[in-house]
């Protein structure tokens, strides 16, 4: 379905095989529990595909604005983690994160598998007829556009690169074997459309968690010191 709100946080990681289920408990439990709670948030996904050549998990928060990732309560979770999240924190790798403000967003029916196309475009372009020919893929139930904005907290700029996209573009499916098919599809399209400067990316995932804002337990709901204010 449309993604709501008009903006989104996409990531990408790995993690090592002895650590995949403390990581996906984590990750359920408290990790994405803890940043959907914050005000503006609107709803995270989890999703993770065991195909080689790409990153095993790929996450995704939808937001009402791009503001919150300003906000003194994001910043908090970031600058303040507990002692669980410290902890796994060394254990993310090759870690790709990308703030977007959504440019368009089509279709009413959300699926249970998503391919992400990173793009870098040397110029701007319509985006709209790019998700609209995602559409016509079979399989294909919705289409998102994002343009990625250059803004990294200090404790994520180990993780930066001058590899980042300037697009983000997920398109939902049925199911991840069909996405999988139009990854060809999909990366020709970035070229038509964007006119992506380098061949884009494209990595195909199963979603096996997501939560609505509303549905954040009381609990995990953080308290911001005195000290914080908005930036």
């Amino acid at each position: 379905m449309a993604i709501s709100g008009s903006a989104f946080l996409a990531l990408w990681n790995d993690v090592s095989a002895e650590f995949d289920t403390e990581y996906n408990r984590w990750h359920t439990d408290e990790h994405v529990p803890e940043r959907v709670g914050i005000a503006g948030f609107i709803a995270g996904r989890r999703y993770r595909s065991s195909a080689p050549g790409q990153h095993r998990y790929f996450t995704l928060y939808e937001t009402e604005t791009s503001a919150v990732f300003d906000s003194a309560a994001y910043l908090d979770v970031i600058e303040r983690p507990t002692a669980r999240s410290a902890s796994m924190r060394p254990l993310l790798k090759n870690v790709v994160r990308a703030t977007c403000d959504t440019v368009t967003s089509t279709g009413n029916v959300s699926g249970q598998a998503i391919a992400c196309v990173r793009i870098s475009a040397a110029e701007q372009f319509d985006g709209r007829a790019l998700t609209d020919a995602c559409m016509a893929l079979a399989g294909v139930s919705s289409a998102h556009l994002g343009q990625v904005r250059l803004s990294v907290p200090d404790a994520f700029e180990k993780w930066s690169n001058a590899d980042e996209p300037t697009h983000v573009l997920l398109a939902e499916g049925v199911d991840e074997a069909t996405l999988r098919a139009h990854e060809i599809a999909l990366s020709r399209l970035a070229l038509r459309f964007a006119g992506a400067a380098q061949p884009a990316i494209v990595d195909v995932y199963e979603l096996v968690f997501g939560i609505r804002h509303s549905q954040v337990d009381a609990s995990l709901l953080r308290a911001i010191p005195a000290s914080n204010s908005p930036l």
